[in-house]
């Protein structure tokens, strides 16, 4: 592309649309290949160093760290987020979550969330998705997707919700405590490098960190997920009706209680219910399936809508995991929990543990719901499959609560992904070199029972066993006795 292909037509400062259908320049090429090799005089360094050069370079505005929308003018935040590829694929994959703007500790504990300047610059933003390769320069770097984005009215009310939460525990004096498993959709995430200076906050002594208020990387996988499916390299919901998708709640409810309480209200009336029952209480009929604890739980939270709310929006934005756990006649887990495979590539690519996948994993906001077993009580289930009854120990709802992993814990689950990394990058991808469950440590590696024997591509070349991440049971224990049900 020449240059004067994208000089030669200048957008309307004022209007979104014409910013956007400006950057499709911008697709398939990098600022170098735009710009020349003049555009080395204005290399920028960090996160936001592209996003600056996009700015100054290809839309000619001054880059400034004012407060308020890159195009102020149209209301509209520039953004520049990177995509990774996998080794073994031409799937991309969203690196990190989008940071909006930093938290001053300060201003957030005495502003609401409609005179925020989090609200003036992110409500609609241009969102530039760009190839990461470990080592290349920024102005290499090549754009793949362009997306409009507006945040539409029922995020927008949950992300009120947790800015909320985040500006209650600044006013608390618990700023050095905040967690982005606090959130649905907005996380309060830490910034800056290891061994930077703490912050002051306004109503403790107690220094905390510096963090910024982003979109989560759960939040990004949809939004990303929307302009793949388009099949284009671009896509926008400006001033557009929003597609209909399966949704927990609606924006109106939102208006009057937030998400998890809603959510928790619709377990309260089946506490002490064993599955037959709550089939009975759902209008559904009992059926033999191992799924079947985590099915109920999904159409209790759904309203009845659906068993699979991981497939819902809310969920798909925000990363919520549910957890069904069925405690054995002692009061504690059966088993340990496990979570996804461990994907080798990502553990390489990222060194940082903030980007990780683990990390947004174990920051991600949990649904825990808890079955307790009824000493000698037992249930009966017609199995169609095998036409025949199967009889089966009795276990009643006991308990509901949201959780997020304490500050302490995410301590350990750092030592935890270490230990994964080293094991990774000296290709020692074996079950002995990983933590074990003996170990006592709160997490543990090993496989799946459905995939002992499967194996994933290595790193290093060649096949290796495939591995997942795990709480230990006593650690599920400890999460379960030390939090208090919301739906008694």
């Amino acid at each position: 592309m020449q240059d004067a292909d994208f000089r030669a037509e200048q957008p309307d400062r004022t209007d979104p649309l014409s910013i956007y259908n400006y950057s499709r320049y911008l697709i398939g090429e990098s600022l170098r290949s735009l710009i020349g090799e003049c555009v080395d005089e204005h290399i920028r360094k960090g996160k936001g160093g592209l996003g600056q050069m996009v700015e100054e370079l290809f839309f000619g505005y001054d880059a400034n760290s004012k407060r308020e929308a890159d195009f102020a003018e149209a209301g509209l935040e520039l953004k520049c987020t990177p995509l990774t590829r996998h080794k073994d694929g031409d799937l991309l994959r969203i690196k990190e979550r989008l940071v909006c703007t930093m938290i001053d500790y300060a201003e957030i504990a005495g502003t609401k969330f409609e005179d925020s300047h989090l609200l003036a610059k992110c409500r609609i933003m241009l969102l530039l998705f760009y190839l990461h390769i470990s080592g290349q320069q920024v102005a290499d770097s090549r754009f793949i997707y362009r997306v409009l984005w507006q945040l539409p009215k029922k995020d927008l009310l949950l992300i009120s919700r947790d800015y909320e939460t985040i500006a209650a525990k600044v006013r608390e004096g618990k700023a050095h405590l905040l967690s982005e498993g606090d959130t649905i959709y907005l996380g309060a995430c830490r910034k800056g490098q290891k061994g930077d200076r703490l912050q002051p906050q306004p109503y403790s002594d107690i220094p905390a960190a510096k963090r910024a208020f982003s979109l989560k990387p759960a939040y990004m996988r949809y939004i990303l997920a929307h302009v793949v499916e388009s099949g284009q390299n671009h896509y926008t919901n400006y001033s557009k009706p929003e597609k209909p998708v399966f949704e927990l709640v609606e924006a109106g409810q939102l208006k009057v209680k937030s998400f998890e309480e809603i959510i928790l209200d619709r377990f309260r009336p089946f506490t002490g219910l064993n599955y037959v029952e709550i089939c009975d209480r759902l209008g559904i009929e009992p059926y033999q399936a191992k799924s079947k604890y985590a099915d109920v739980c999904g159409l209790i939270a759904s309203n009845n809508a659906g068993k699979r709310i991981s497939e819902s929006e809310e969920f798909i934005k925000s990363g919520i995991i549910m957890k069904t756990v069925r405690l054995g006649l002692n009061g504690k887990p059966r088993e340990s929990m496990s979570f996804k495979n461990i994907d080798y590539n990502e553990v390489i690519e990222n060194e940082e543990w903030t980007d990780s996948e683990l990390y947004e994993l174990f920051t991600s906001r949990f649904l825990f719901v808890v079955f307790r077993p009824v000493q000698g009580e037992k249930i009966s289930i017609y199995n169609r499959r095998t036409s025949r009854v199967c009889v089966e120990q009795s276990y009643v709802l006991d308990k509901v609560f949201f959780w997020t992993m304490p500050p302490e814990d995410l301590e350990r689950a750092k030592e935890y992904r270490d230990n994964i990394r080293t094991c990774v990058l000296n290709n020692e991808i074996r079950l002995k070199s990983f933590w074990s469950i003996s170990d006592h440590r709160s997490f543990h590696v090993r496989p799946k029972a459905t995939n002992s024997q499967q194996k994933t591509s290595n790193p290093h070349g060649g096949m290796c066993d495939r591995f997942c991440y795990w709480f230990n049971g006593d650690y599920v224990h400890k999460i379960i006795e030390s939090s208090t049900s919301n739906v008694q």
